[in-house]
């Protein structure tokens, strides 16, 4: 199979094994330009939640092992990529199991994760462009977008329309989205907070985490790309939250009621990170510290759990990252196919399918780059073990350099 990102350029090197001088080192740069699928991977793509992030400048390749990644885990995205724009509907979106809306919106989330763009000329940014111009065309005036995946594909498609949006500010996203996330408010259960596979009030049912976990992300994207949230909507899903909550510190989480799980626990601690709660708070200790007994295994066979847990975990920080990330990348690219595809495992096998599966494993190798830590302020640390906090962050090098994301106050006018 043709590589399309060189793991090494030292390939191009001749080595003389005759010569008298030693062979020069293969560079550490990765080669980010030429026929990549972003026309701008030379830059770090941030969320657009900080878009004035300062590091939005930097060049990936000088941060990239740091944060945790490397080329390995470049090269097995671009080969998900690859698998991704292969697999598309010529209408634009993607169909294996039981939803559409939820298929399409997971693949928009990959190639934005990766940093395509609807701008790219490129096979990726052409799949792209087709992706959301096929979601666009799914959200009716009610908003209701709902399909085989039921509140999955509402919450997911909205999420995708979040992140389009708010990346490209293209105008042709900005209606779909609002009328998206108002069905997601009113599908809202008005006395639990929470959201089950239908909108209330079509099922008394008081939510589930695994859907209500969607919603948070996609009423938190709208919100970051500029549409108001009422604030008694975002009240009442913490009070859900604190619902399906256990432990001294309500830092694990259960599905429907308060008896934890692992899996779970990382979709609540990564909710919470949402809503601005901070590594050193000892609810979140308490979660990172759950996630650290239970860090992913080969046997578990559970993407779902692999793809919250990254995130929970990266934008935790320190030990629990640095053991998580150490455990999780060999696994993913041990199991990633050769066509770049990711097999369904595990019990939830039939119901994911290929392509869930391969766009939550993507979306975990893209964790380094795509969701920084916003809430904490992005710094460069050291990720090997040593003194500091058991579940905070490492303390900075010597002399290094930090780059605060957090909104400065503004002053008062006199």
């Amino acid at each position: 199979m043709k590589n399309l990102i060189p793991l090494l350029i030292a390939g191009a090197i001749a080595i003389n094994a005759t010569a008298a001088v030693p062979a020069k080192k293969p560079s550490q740069r990765l080669n980010l330009r030429g026929d990549d699928p972003s026309d701008n991977r030379a830059k770090v793509r941030s969320t657009y939640g900080i878009r004035k992030n300062p590091l939005r400048g930097k060049h990936r390749i000088d941060i990239i092992d740091e944060l945790g990644g490397s080329k390995k885990t470049e090269a097995a995205v671009k080969k998900a990529l690859d698998w991704l724009t292969k697999m598309q509907k010529e209408d634009g979106h993607w169909e294996e199991t039981q939803s559409k809306v939820a298929h399409t919106g997971l693949a928009i989330l990959v190639y934005l994760s990766y940093g395509v763009t609807p701008k790219d000329e490129t096979p990726q940014g052409k799949a792209l462009t087709k992706a959301l111009d096929w979601l666009i065309e799914q959200v009716p005036e009610s908003g209701n977008m709902r399909d085989g995946g039921q509140m999955y594909g509402q919450a997911i498609g909205t999420l995708a329309l979040g992140e389009a949006y708010g990346i490209t500010r293209l105008e042709k996203l900005r209606l779909p989205l609002r009328r998206a996330t108002a069905f997601l408010i009113e599908a809202q259960n008005p006395k639990s907070g929470g959201w089950r596979y239908q909108p209330h009030p079509s099922l008394t049912h008081s939510g589930d985490l695994s859907v209500s976990g969607w919603v948070v992300m996609a009423l938190r994207s709208t919100e970051m790309a500029g549409l108001k949230i009422p604030n008694l909507i975002l009240d009442k899903t913490q009070r859900f939250l604190d619902r399906v909550a256990a432990g001294p510190n309500q830092g694990k989480y259960g599905y429907k009621d308060s008896v934890p799980n692992f899996c779970m626990t990382s979709v609540g601690m990564y909710c919470q990170q949402l809503f601005g709660l901070k590594p050193d708070d000892k609810r979140q200790i308490e979660s990172a510290t759950y996630l650290s007994l239970h860090l992913p295994t080969e046997k578990q066979k559970n993407y779902y759990y692999w793809y919250y847990g990254s995130l929970a975990a990266f934008l935790h920080g320190g030990d629990v990252w640095h053991d998580w990330n150490k455990k999780i990348v060999p696994i993913l690219l041990k199991k990633q196919n050769d066509d770049g595809s990711w097999k369904a495992e595990g019990k939830r096998a039939k119901r994911e399918g290929t392509h869930v599966t391969t766009c939550w494993a993507a979306l975990s190798l893209t964790v380094y780059y795509r969701y920084l830590p916003m809430l904490q302020g992005y710094q460069r640390r050291d990720l090997g073990k040593g003194p500091g906090t058991p579940f905070g962050l490492q303390p900075n090098r010597p002399n290094s350099e930090r780059i605060d994301l957090k909104a400065k106050p503004q002053p008062k006018k006199k």
